[in-house]
């Protein structure tokens, strides 16, 4: 195995889990695992999540459906982003639950299941104000009314998504305001749904009346919100770790890295870590990124390069082969996602799921 590794905490996976059980009381989970399980490990992340009985996982890709059938998941699983024809019968022959925007859609759906002679279930998706996909809540009444009378069709769902629950209160009540009377008008009809789901990690703590049947956690299960202030411990599942493989004396004068981006203002010490942005570190943090070593923050110097980053340790008695925390604990001192995150002017989201499969996954329960 690789110097490098990231290890995933299944205990700290188990907590979240629970926490959100309490958030939501006796609403359904549909967790999120698209992405790699937003870089944890699509399939043994999704293993876990069904031990611990989440009721659906959601992924983007019919691909990513297929990768977890195949894998032995037998919950059910929503795909979130339709593609193309070529995944409608994919869909159909590996019972995944469609999010649906185009009768055309459903109906080549359809098609295809009375031929297998399936059952296929879609959920439709409805465009409440996040601007990228679904149905206007204005038209949906006649594709989901034109829908349910489709031949092998099962209409398990009806779905949103917010745009801006972390920051926008009243955008996101407004909403839920637009998703509300749309099943409010559907209900009148007699339109019924096994499902109905709005609320992501963002809307956990602030907007219980999202909650309807269930919700869709992302983020919270991988051990990040957007609230800090919350009764509930939410921990992160994830830490990237490697080990001092080279160290160097430099002088006063001497350069470090490509295009000598850092020159040495007095004799010093560089240590070399093998890790890089072909790992996932991202290079606009080059000049702000640090890491832990012997329970110490020391700060990369040189530029992040593919494979490796240069640390200045001054003249700390650091040692080959001494451990070097990128993500997570060390002694008293702590690196975050969102620490990452800050320092690359991006989002908690891209740091996780920028983590490359050449980094291996360690999966740690019980301590074991």
């Amino acid at each position: 195995m690789r110097t490098t590794y990231a290890k995933v905490n299944i205990d700290n996976l188990y907590n979240n889990f629970c926490n959100i059980k309490r958030i939501i009381g006796n609403r359904k989970i549909i967790g999120v695992v698209k992405s790699n399980a937003y870089g944890h490990g699509l399939v043994e992340i999704s293993r876990y999540l069904q031990e611990f009985g989440v009721d659906y996982l959601a992924v983007a890709f019919v691909s990513e459906g297929i990768m977890l059938r195949k894998a032995g998941i037998s919950v059910p699983i929503l795909v979130l982003v339709p593609e193309n024809d070529a995944t409608i019968e994919a869909s159909v022959d590996f019972e995944l639950d469609y999010a649906i925007e185009h009768f055309e859609v459903a109906k080549k759906i359809s098609t295809y299941a009375k031929q297998q002679g399936k059952k296929a279930r879609i959920h439709f998706y409805i465009d409440t104000g996040m601007g990228r996909d679904g149905i206007f809540p204005e038209g949906a009444k006649d594709l989901i009314q034109k829908c349910f009378d489709l031949p092998n069709i099962e209409p398990v769902g009806i779905m949103s998504h917010f745009a801006s629950s972390d920051s926008d209160i009243q955008y996101t009540k407004l909403q839920v305001e637009r998703f509300k009377k749309l099943l409010d008008e559907l209900e009148s009809l007699n339109y019924q749904f096994e499902i109905r789901h709005i609320a992501n990690t963002g809307a956990l703590f602030s907007y219980p009346e999202s909650f309807f049947d269930a919700v869709r956690p992302g983020l919270a299960l991988y051990g990040y919100t957007h609230n800090e202030n919350t009764q509930y411990n939410f921990l992160p599942i994830m830490e990237v770790y490697s080990k001092v493989i080279s160290i160097r004396k430099i002088r006063s004068g001497e350069s470090v890295g490509y295009g000598r981006k850092f020159i040495a203002k007095e004799n010093t010490t560089i240590a070399t870590v093998p890790i890089g942005y072909g790992d996932g570190l991202p290079r606009i943090s080059s000049d702000s990124l640090f890491c832990l070593i012997r329970g110490k923050k020391y700060k990369v110097v040189g530029g992040i390069c593919m494979d490796e980053i240069m640390v200045d340790v001054g003249n700390d008695e650091i040692k080959l082969g001494d451990e070097v925390v990128i993500l997570g604990k060390q002694g008293d001192e702590q690196i975050t996602g969102r620490d990452l995150a800050r320092n690359s002017q991006t989002i908690v989201y891209e740091v996780l799921t920028s983590i490359s499969n050449r980094v291996p996954r360690i999966y740690v329960k019980n301590g074991t």
